[in-house]
């Protein structure tokens, strides 16, 4: 723990509290409740949002393959294309 993590923690330790306000107990014990709930919601909607991007970067990684595939199709196609025309050419021209 550096100097300016001790510093902090000082502070926070120090930081002045209402009589009968406290995690464990009084007036805080409703809304420690209240804020568990909103954290417990929070978790289950970090977890939907990690499903979520787990999920994405499966479909972004097919979609990607599928994309390497049709570009070795369609270059290929252009290959194809272009000597068969040049073989016409060639025909035509009596060069073969």
């Amino acid at each position: 723990m550096n100097e300016a993590e001790r510093q902090l923690m000082k502070r926070i330790s120090n930081f002045p509290t209402r009589k009968g306000q406290g995690i464990d107990g009084g007036k805080d014990s409703r809304e420690g409740r209240r804020m568990e709930a909103r954290v417990a919601r929070l978790e289950a909607t970090a977890e939907h949002i990690q499903r979520d991007v787990s999920g994405l970067k499966l479909e972004i990684r097919d979609l990607r393959t599928s994309m390497l595939a049709d570009f070795r199709m369609t270059w290929g196609a252009l290959i194809a294309a272009s000597l068969g025309l040049a073989g016409m050419m060639a025909k035509g021209f009596h060069w073969l």
